[in-house]
């Protein structure tokens, strides 16, 4: 069974230069969890996946990878494991994109899929696999909770985000042709060693999503690093 993370608050934040949402949560043994991603995320991920902003669906299903996607293992250390290789979701081996590897045929991934569609396929079940296996983020009321009517008008917190997500039609058409280029690049036949420093790095066109514990935790894992 995943862990549930229930979402608290959501506030616009600046990591040194950077405009951010970071997405506080509460985890099952009461401590907190932040996930941050850059503001301009959220148009990525509609360009990167072909997702239609305009409708509330999609702006759920961005929301959805964005708070999921630290969970989700990298496809290409363990295919045996990885749910979308599972379902078939594989591509060619001359179309591998350099990178860890662990045999079979090369999975799916937003660099070497035949198209965003079969991209955006892919990663929604990793997603969903994520949610079923290890943390599963929710925004409404807790389970078990009682269904006030209090609770019932509650603001959802992700409401803040859906409100001020930014995308425009312009950005996403834009950032579609880096995309498109991107992919067309890194489907080209590999480059000798010496002129790999020109080639386009698979993660050039995509934003990071990292997530940002409480102190308490951070100071755990400094400690861990300075005894390793």
């Amino acid at each position: 069974m995943p862990e549930q993370y229930q979402v608290l608050d959501a506030a616009r934040i600046a990591v040194g230069s950077t405009q951010c949402w970071a997405v506080r949560q509460q985890r099952p043994d009461g401590d907190h969890h932040v996930t941050v991603f850059p503001t301009s995320s959220l148009e990525w991920r509609a360009a990167e996946y072909d997702i239609d902003h305009t409708t509330p669906d999609g702006i759920n299903t961005i929301l959805d990878m964005l708070l999921h996607e630290p969970w989700i293992p990298d496809p290409r250390e363990d295919r045996h494991t990885d749910p979308a290789t599972a379902k078939s979701l594989t591509v060619h081996a001359a179309q591998e994109i350099p990178g860890p590897t662990a045999g079979g045929p090369p999975p799916v991934t937003l660099h070497n899929a035949p198209d965003r569609a079969t991209a955006r396929q892919a990663h929604l079940e990793r997603i969903a696999h994520a949610k079923r296996t290890r943390v599963a983020v929710t925004a409404g009321p807790a389970a078990g909770a009682r269904r006030t009517a209090a609770a019932k008008a509650a603001t959802d917190p992700l409401d803040i985000i859906r409100r001020h997500h930014g995308i425009t039609p312009e950005g996403v058409a834009a950032k579609t042709e880096i995309v498109e280029q991107t992919r067309r690049q890194l489907a080209q036949p590999q480059l000798p060693a010496e002129d790999e420093a020109i080639r386009v790095s698979p993660d050039s066109f995509t934003t990071s999503v990292w997530d940002a514990a409480v102190p308490r935790r951070d100071e755990a894992h400094r400690r861990s690093e300075d005894t390793a």
